[in-house]
């Protein structure tokens, strides 16, 4: 049976509704993109502040070992030694820690979750390499304050270098323990939110 003008009519208001519907969906989700990056952008950034605060506060540290260094009579190695496992752990964090606003702001969803998953990956092998290494040469540090540098007449034990080390690297390993699996749970979350949005749009 032919159709009506009515008919037609009515199939070109459906085609008109089903066309602002698919774009409005088409927006929202361009809205929800957008929210999520902003979102992301939000998790990340005291990632990126704390690397920046590395970079900032590594040459200050480098400077204060010197001086422990000089202080203690120990050698200066000791403070180049530092500088060095540092300056290599910062440029490790760059890759590893930082999340960059501009894959943030320009790579899709998908490549973002690959980044972020890589990153959790790299980081566990840089922290369990890294620590250890650190934790030798606080040991050896100390050791060296506490004795006077001479492993064959050692001078009397300086406790309270041996006690400020001691304090220091309890310390300090505490808190790379909590940055990193801060960082690992910053990573899940972002992850976790870009499968819900995955999800939704399937």
């Amino acid at each position: 049976m032919p159709y009506n003008i009515t008919d037609m009519d009515e199939l070109d208001i459906l085609r008109e509704q089903m066309a602002i519907m698919k774009k409005n969906l088409d927006s929202q989700q361009i809205i929800n993109k957008q929210l999520m990056r902003t979102v992301m952008g939000q998790r990340a950034s005291w990632l990126n502040r704390l690397v920046t605060v590395e970079i900032v506060l590594l040459p200050l540290f480098f400077l204060i070992f010197v001086a422990s260094c000089l202080l203690f009579k120990i050698s200066i190695w000791y403070a180049i030694i530092f500088l060095v496992l540092g300056a290599i752990d910062t440029a490790l964090d760059w890759h590893t820690l930082r999340i960059s606003p501009k894959t943030i702001a320009t790579s899709s969803l998908v490549e973002i979750k690959k980044v972020l998953i890589n990153q959790k990956k790299k980081r566990f092998w840089q922290t369990a390499i890294s620590l250890p290494l650190a934790l030798v040469w606080l040991v050896a540090y100390i050791y060296a304050i506490a004795t006077g540098n001479d492993m064959q007449n050692p001078e009397p034990v300086n406790m309270g270098g041996l006690i400020g080390g001691l304090i220091g690297g309890i310390i300090g390993t505490i808190l790379v323990i909590v940055i990193y699996r801060k960082a690992q749970k910053t990573n899940d979350a972002i992850i976790k939110e870009l499968e819900d949005t995955e999800d939704a749009d399937a």
